[in-house]
């Protein structure tokens, strides 16, 4: 025997990261849906993307931008 713990499974509620919770007034939203990145900005449409990191990318850019 080992002395390895146990691997606990997460909870539903955790296994949901911060960019899969719903949109919020006021917020940008990356999610991911058949392998395309998609950015949205207070509920509108801001473009698809194929890599994450360019949809992080442009989300960061909107966040940052003034409205």
């Amino acid at each position: 025997m080992t002395n390895m713990k146990p691997v606990l499974p997460k909870s539903k509620g955790a296994q949901y990261s911060s960019m899969n919770r719903p949109a919020q007034r006021g917020g940008v939203q990356v999610r991911e849906r058949n392998g395309i990145w998609q950015v949205q900005v207070d509920g509108k449409f801001r473009g698809d993307y194929h890599q994450r990191e360019h949809a992080l990318a442009a989300a960061a850019l909107h966040k940052l931008s003034p409205r």
